[in-house]
């Protein structure tokens, strides 16, 4: 398809008035020639005159097409052409599941492959590969970590020519961490569970506080995790640190409250050893602890030497209706919030998918920013009985994630029925060569072509 790049210069076509008049001008009325008898020389006179209009005709018409060739240049014409593309679209499977995958999709794959379809990797890149080749080099060995709907985000930026997607991958939910992307109808994502969808573990061992040994037994399976203690037969080692938390409030004094009711809580359930210090002055703070929770907008002191800090947000207060959203527990109404910068991963958002309790690791230390505060005019955390159990992994986290078999609900994997917010593809980019050669080539061949034409009129002059 031509296209102009600088069409603007397409006026320039009317510079063909030149030569027009110039061609008016210079038509002069013939010469009279005194002969003998004018009868007969009537029939070749017409002829002549008939040639001599052709033949200015002729030049003048080369010298307007001369003048549009050089406004054509001058508008830089370009043919782009969309690159011939027979690929009806993509299959995607990571490799860590490969065989299985294959096994359990093999007559829908087999026929898309038929039908055009490539297969490729669901792995950062996409990397295009032989299916065959793929399924013997027994991938089932490999470790993906990725987020599916990272790869999600990222396949939909890459995939050209919106060609549809076929997506098979197991239905872990530990792999669907983050937000949530826009999906669009194009990409068709087909979930199974895996063979091994139950497993059971033992999550460690403590001492509690009356002496005896505690055991936190994890079983997960496809519906969910569940957690059972039990006493310890003498098959692991136990831990028997005391946990040390601080809870420092100023003017958040019932703020320091409920909190402190939580961790009592979760002291209770758990039989953990922990010791729970409530402190008003900044003096009281002792030299080192486990976990330090700073309910204050004060800047936290420089000699604070803390394995874990909960602070405040400080800045500006926003009204809003909204719900705090975590990974396991029902949503919890929020009523206000700090307008902070989304700079640590998230670990609770609210309804619009803003960090709420943000992360962020350092050297020796993990600060969880919380843009809220623990009072009921703000949220309905301190009155939820999910207040505690949220609080638990954070306090004495298990690395559970490689085993967790809970499943992800199918509808978490429809297309986006929104159109307008779903994220269109960057599509193939169109093949452009430019016409300016082809141009001056053209224009070359004009001028040499009016010029012959002019000295061959100039050496054969007309007669009568």
């Amino acid at each position: 398809m031509l296209q102009l790049l600088q069409p603007i210069w397409l006026y320039a076509m009317a510079g063909i008035i030149i030569p027009v008049l110039i061609h008016l001008w210079n038509m002069s009325p013939g010469k009279t020639l005194l002969v003998g008898s004018v009868t007969l020389m009537q029939e070749n006179s017409r002829q002549q005159s008939r040639r001599v209009k052709l033949t200015d005709w002729f030049l003048l018409l080369l010298r307007c097409f001369l003048i549009i060739l050089l406004a054509l240049l001058l508008s830089k014409p370009v043919w782009q052409q969309q690159p011939v593309n027979k690929e009806k679209g993509w299959i995607l499977m990571e490799p860590s599941h490969i065989n299985e995958t294959y096994q359990q999709f093999q007559p829908l794959i087999d026929s898309l492959l038929q039908a055009g379809y490539t297969f490729h990797y669901l792995q950062p890149g996409f990397r295009e590969a032989r299916l065959p080749a793929a399924l013997e080099e027994r991938g089932d060995t490999l470790a993906d970590t990725t987020s599916y709907w990272e790869l999600v985000r990222a396949l939909q930026q890459q995939r050209a020519n919106q060609r549809a997607v076929y997506l098979f991958t197991p239905n872990y939910l530990h792999r669907f961490e983050g937000l949530r992307p826009v999906i669009d109808t194009g990409i068709h994502w087909y979930a199974y569970t895996p063979k091994d969808s139950t497993a059971a573990w033992p999550a460690g061992a403590y001492a509690t506080a009356d002496g005896t040994i505690r055991v936190r037994q994890v079983s997960s399976n496809p519906g969910g995790t569940s957690y059972a203690y039990e006493e310890n037969t003498g098959t692991l080692p136990a831990d028997t640190a005391t946990s040390r938390l601080v809870i420092f409030a100023d003017a958040y004094v019932q703020d320091a409250r409920y909190l402190q009711a939580a961790l009592k809580a979760i002291q209770q359930f758990t039989r953990r050893k922990m010791q729970i210090a409530v402190l008003h002055e900044t003096t009281a703070l002792p030299s080192a602890a486990d976990w330090l929770f700073w309910l204050s907008a004060k800047p936290l002191p420089a000699n604070v030497n803390a394995h874990n800090i909960w602070r405040y947000d400080s800045g500006k207060v926003v009204n809003t209706a909204s719900w705090l959203l975590t990974e396991n527990m029902p949503p919890i109404a929020l009523y206000k919030s700090i307008a902070a910068q989304d700079t640590a991963a998230a670990l609770w958002r609210d309804g619009t998918g803003h960090g709420v309790l943000r992360l962020e690791k350092r050297a020796t230390t993990s600060i969880y920013h919380f843009s809220s505060r623990l009072d009921p005019a703000w949220n309905e955390l301190p009155w939820s009985p999910a207040f505690p159990a949220l609080l638990l992994p954070l306090l004495f986290p298990d690395s559970i994630t490689a085993k967790d078999k809970r499943a992800i609900a199918l509808q978490q994997l429809a297309p986006d029925t929104d159109q307008q917010a779903v994220i269109k593809p960057a599509g193939i980019t169109p093949v452009t060569k430019d016409l300016s050669s082809v141009c001056w080539i053209a224009i070359v061949i004009l001028f040499l072509a009016e010029r012959l034409w002019v000295l061959r009129t100039q050496k054969n002059p007309a007669h009568g």
